[in-house]
């Protein structure tokens, strides 16, 4: 039943004046078009930056995103600002240094000092809840295959 009226509601917009249909809001169009939906995939990313002189913090950047596919435009600001940031770390005197000839996103150490221990980390996390998706896909093919061996198959 519910299916014959859905068809009779279609039949008769079909069948309307085309002049009096009204265009639709850009937020209904945009709602309607959607966008990139991940479904049930969950993705999270982060980026740190860390340099240490011998044993101590000097320098960090840190950036989370938990959930790529909810990242709020402060995320985004803070993921460019990290990746585009020039970071000038100097150990010792009579350092001097024009970062304007520097690419972004790169780190400088200048160190005037002996033996000093200098350590620069950057660490990238990523994480995606596809797993459970991998295993179903191995199930899905050791089944197909017990199937193809138990019809004669190899």
């Amino acid at each position: 039943m519910r299916a014959l009226l859905a068809t009779l509601l279609c039949w008769n917009l079909a069948l309307a004046d085309p002049l009096a249909w009204q265009p639709l809001e850009t937020e209904q169009l945009d709602e309607l078009r959607g966008g990139f939906d991940t479904g049930e995939l969950h993705a999270s990313f982060g980026i740190e930056r860390a340099t240490y002189v011998n044993g101590e913090l000097v320098a960090r950047i840190s950036v989370e995103i938990p959930d790529i596919a909810a990242m709020t435009p402060e995320q985004a600001s803070a993921l460019d600002q990290a990746m585009n940031s020039i970071v000038l770390i100097q150990n010792g005197p009579n350092n001097s240094f024009d970062t304007s000839d520097v690419a972004a996103g790169t780190t400088v150490i200048q160190n005037t000092l002996n033996d000093q221990h200098i350590v620069t980390l950057t660490t990238m996390s990523a994480d995606a809840n596809t797993l459970a998706h991998f295993q179903g896909l191995n199930v899905n093919e050791s089944l197909q295959q017990a199937l193809n061996r138990g019809v004669g198959g190899r």
